[in-house]
């Protein structure tokens, strides 16, 4: 039977903690100086606490309409970024824009195209905002390269002379509004990325602006695990204690995506498109590109529509629309062409009792019901054989509670 006081002082260090909370979260904490972290025999690898707000919440719009952040007018100057516009109560919406040849441990950040090249090579360095980032997500809000060009090795094969390179994608064409997500688990050694712009040919209308931010779990701890009167009972740190049961706050979840994701859709409904799609221009999607996308999933929803615009893959057999065997073979054969969106769980809208998985050719207004979970997987080959076909998908979404 615990006493009164005891309740009275745990209070006491709840309102602390609470008090120091919004401390951390109100500054945005920047790489100590070297000077007084030998002055002071600190450790210099010290990582951030992690922040109790949401990113999106952060989000604000420029007086130019683009995305900025929204930061007091002292942590934006702090930041070395720019007041171009106001948010909040007291805020500015500030845009910190990083140079060529940087390195940042901002959250969030926004790297933007130089008003002139000077170097074939822009690259970015990113680093660990805190020890529970595991994501780092990357939105492009403006993202315009010069388009594929044939391989001068082979007429079949394409390739980006001016590319953007991060992990294992290589990008290249228009792919403003597009997103993605990358590793960046410092629990497992990876404290760094390095984002990668190489411009060759200085085409004119190269433009990027990119919003890049690193996405945090929920800590670790055995402390977080124990209940919160367990956790004070042989405690020598009752303070530290509140943070680990409190920890869970911190988390991005709304932004945190499931493990093997490289895109994560968090509404109801929403617009997918491939890589490079653009019909009006008869571009080509990226060759040689593999990656996941997944829809996050509600307790209402039992299941999950695909209405396809437009939807042209390359095709091994056939003409027009294909499905599973079309596309992907079941013993693998050198020198296949293999494009396929594969969609697990899933069945055509015209006729519920076919249950393809993989799909490729050409089906303009196709239809598809999934079961959760809600993921798809986009694959192309290094050969382009037919450009005209090989234009990518457009497709609407939307979560819902059975077929009828």
């Amino acid at each position: 039977m615990r006493s009164p006081i005891w309740f009275y002082l745990l209070g006491i260090c709840a309102c602390a903690y609470a008090q120091e909370e919004a401390t951390t979260v109100a500054t945005e904490l920047v790489p100590l100086n070297q000077t007084k972290i030998e002055e002071q025999n600190i450790e210099p690898i010290v990582w951030r606490q992690a922040r109790r707000r949401n990113t999106n919440a952060d989000s604000c719009t420029t007086n130019g309409g683009a995305t900025g952040t929204c930061l007091t007018r002292f942590k934006c100057m702090r930041q070395g970024g720019t007041v171009n516009g106001y948010c909040g109560t007291y805020g500015v919406c500030c845009e910190t824009n990083m140079a060529c040849g940087t390195t940042t441990r901002l959250k969030r950040t926004i790297i933007r195209n130089p008003s002139s090249f000077t170097t074939n090579i822009c690259q970015y360095t990113i680093e660990a905002y805190s020890a529970n980032v595991q994501q780092l997500r990357i939105d492009f809000e403006q993202f315009e390269l010069q388009q594929p060009t044939v391989s001068a090795a082979d007429d079949q094969m394409l390739e980006c002379q001016d590319y953007f390179e991060a992990g294992r994608f290589k990008l290249c064409g228009i792919n403003a509004g597009q997103h993605l997500y990358l590793p960046f688990n410092v629990a497992s050694g990876i404290d760094q990325i390095t984002l990668t712009f190489s411009i060759p040919t200085r085409w004119p209308q190269t433009n990027w602006r990119l919003i890049v931010t690193q996405v945090e779990g929920p800590q670790t701890t055995s402390k977080r695990r124990s209940s919160l009167l367990g956790g004070f009972a042989g405690s020598t740190n009752s303070l530290q204690d509140l943070r680990g049961i409190f920890a869970s706050h911190h988390a991005d979840y709304d932004l945190l995506a499931p493990a093997g994701c490289e895109q994560y859709y968090t509404e109801l409904t929403g617009t997918i498109r491939s890589f490079n799609y653009q019909p009006a221009m008869g571009t080509v999607y990226i060759p040689d590109t593999s990656y996941t996308i997944c829809i996050k999933s509600t307790p209402s929803a039992s299941m999950i529509e695909y209405t396809f615009s437009k939807f042209s893959m390359a095709q091994q057999i056939g003409e027009g629309e294909g499905y599973d065997e079309a596309c992907h073979a079941t013993v693998h054969t050198p020198g296949r062409q293999e494009d396929y969106l594969m969609i697990p769980q899933s069945l055509l809208a015209r006729n519920t009792a076919y249950q393809p998985t993989y799909y490729c050719g050409t089906n303009d207004n196709l239809i598809v019901y999934a079961s959760p979970p809600y993921m798809m997987h986009f694959s192309s080959d290094e050969m382009t054989l037919d450009p005209t076909q090989e234009t990518g998908f457009s497709l609407t979404y939307r979560l819902r509670t059975s077929i009828l």
